[in-house]
């Protein structure tokens, strides 16, 4: 094992350019954490019980003694490789060679199943496969079955992997992969030397352009010269791709994953359009022609079934803003307001409204349509260049976002605290982070606070069960966990504190909300804190 960015990616290259076109979409895939591509809608759901049940039947040992094996190992993949060799079969049973193309069919056969007898025909499949395991095979298995693999590989090393076992740059594969979005195409591809013949496909996520940030309306001119600019408001929604093709649609969030089932009606509305698309938009929840709480809004992420009754209660709308494919053609490189004027072509139906925007150009123009969102309920505004292209996946200054005087904050909680009085028990007080972007590495996590305010009972009870999944040391009376769960923080204002490895400290904290949309990829850096920390009134006074 090696903590040397550059010695995994070389391990794995060297690795990668053995495997023929069968084996390695599965290794990739397997590598970088997962199963199957993001936003394709297939996941295993093997759960502790069912792994337990197969281990059980394999080892002939009773579920109590897996159980507390289990614990004696708290490891997963440790309690498989434990069970596989005490694994007692009949010889008139013979074992056969799992190679990764067999194994990645057998996982989407487990994925496949469905009706009343799943788990029994998931538990028959796992157990097949584990049979045929050694024990260090069976340690792995499990850990890609679970997604707990934790072999220092994550996507962003798979893909520097992937270019230096094909002999391609970092920019080619990073650039195919965000209109991809599909590691294990990519490879094949890389290795085809056909890279750039990546093309974005209707009803598979891409990444989505980002918008940086500025603090009035007079910076926002200034920096623009003049120029007219597109505005729009900026909801206080879930940013979603919203696909269709045929006669299918999907919907996407920020980490491409498929949440099409937590909005039935637009994704219906969708699916009778006339013309195919990928769209770039947010979902609001919308009623009497306002928006609702973000916090009701996330009530419908949190359900597995969408009843007519919560539709009614809290009914949405998606409002498209841009188009990045539209009738076989793929448009991003077409200016912004090209992509408008094809956006304007759609008959869009009710749930999904084209809000529409405006051209400003001066800083009272901004101000004044700035005034305009906040009092129809929305957070600010999005000010957009005419002549812009849409750039999946990166962050740049063609759109920039106008919300108050002191933004929120996204960020990481890298670690968690038990609470006291009504809370002990409950981990309720969370340190979080912010990504460093002058970190030669890509992105160290820096700390700049810690809250305990702001969320409802319900929500750090959740948060506990979450928490503990993702522990990666207990203190006893807090936990260090991988940096997976993103809140969005207020705070009153920024200030230098040697208290945290940031050098800053948010003053007065208090979580707005967990940002299930999000992840660690999409957190706020260093570099906004400290633009946010000069750009307070106090600081420009000095």
């Amino acid at each position: 094992m090696t903590s040397s960015k550059n010695a995994k990616v070389a391990i794995i290259a060297e690795y990668l350019a053995k495997l023929d076109d069968l084996s390695l979409p599965a290794a990739v895939l397997f590598l970088s954490g997962a199963v199957f591509p993001k936003g394709s809608g297939l996941a295993l759901n093997v759960g502790f019980n069912t792994i337990r049940q197969s281990l059980s039947e394999i080892a002939r040992l009773e579920p109590e003694e897996i159980q507390e094996i289990y614990l004696k190992h708290g490891d997963m993949g440790a309690l498989a490789e434990h069970a596989v060799s005490k694994k007692q079969w009949s010889p008139l049973v013979p074992q056969r060679q799992l190679l990764l193309p067999d194994l990645h069919d057998q996982l989407r056969k487990i994925a496949d199943a469905s009706g009343p007898r799943s788990a029994e025909a998931k538990k028959k499949i796992l157990t097949g496969l584990l049979i045929n395991c050694s024990p260090l095979e069976a340690r792995y298995l499990v850990k890609i079955a679970t997604g707990e693999l934790r072999v220092g590989a994550v996507e962003g090393l798979v893909e520097l992997a992937v270019g230096k076992a094909f002999g391609h740059d970092a920019q080619s594969v990073r650039q195919a992969m965000l209109l991809s979005g599909d590691i294990a195409q990519v490879a094949l591809l890389a290795k085809k030397d056909a890279l750039a013949t990546a093309i974005m496909k209707p009803l598979v996520p891409l990444s989505f352009m980002l918008a940086d940030v500025m603090f009035s309306a007079e910076e926002i001119a200034q920096y623009y010269g003049g120029k007219q600019m597109i505005c729009e408001f900026k909801y206080d929604g879930i940013r979603m791709q919203l696909h269709k093709f045929g006669g299918q649609a999907r919907m996407f969030s920020r980490k491409l994953e498929d949440v099409t089932g937590s909005f039935p009606e637009i994704a219906g509305a969708a699916a009778l359009l006339q013309h195919d698309f990928i769209l770039d938009g947010e979902v609001l929840a919308y009623k009497n022609d306002r928006p609702l709480h973000f916090q009701e809004l996330q009530k419908r992420l949190r359900r597995k079934a969408v009843t007519e009754q919560l539709k009614s209660e809290i009914p949405v709308i998606y409002a498209p803003y841009d188009v990045m494919y539209v009738d076989g053609q793929q448009v991003i490189d077409r200016p912004l307001i090209e992509r408008k004027s094809l956006l304007s072509q759609i008959k869009f139906k009710v749930p999904i409204i084209d809000l529409g925007y405006r051209v400003v150009s001066s800083a009272q123009e901004i101000a004044d349509a700035f005034v305009e969102s906040r009092k129809l309920g929305h957070e600010g505004l999005v000010i957009k260049e005419p002549e812009s292209q849409y750039h999946p996946g990166k962050r740049g200054r063609h759109w920039v976002k106008l919300k108050r005087e002191l933004d929120t904050i996204d960020a990481v909680v890298v670690i968690a605290e038990y609470g006291h009085g009504k809370r002990a028990g409950m981990l309720s007080d969370y340190t979080f982070a912010v990504q460093d972007d002058d970190d030669d590495d890509g992105g160290e996590l820096k700390a700049i606070g810690k809250a305990y305010s702001g969320l409802a009972d319900d929500e750090i009870a959740e948060l506990t069960a979450r928490l503990r999944s993702i522990a990666v040391k207990d203190e006893g009376y807090r936990l260090l966990v991988r940096p997976e769960i993103v809140l969005e923080v207020a705070f009153d204002s920024i200030q230098k504190s040697d208290r945290h490895d940031s050098g800053y400290a948010l003053r007065f904290p208090r979580i707005k909300y967990i940002r299930a949309d999000k992840t660690v990829s999409d957190i706020d850096t260093l570099d906004k804190v400290r633009r946010i920390y000069e750009s307070q009134a106090h600081v420009k006074s000095r």
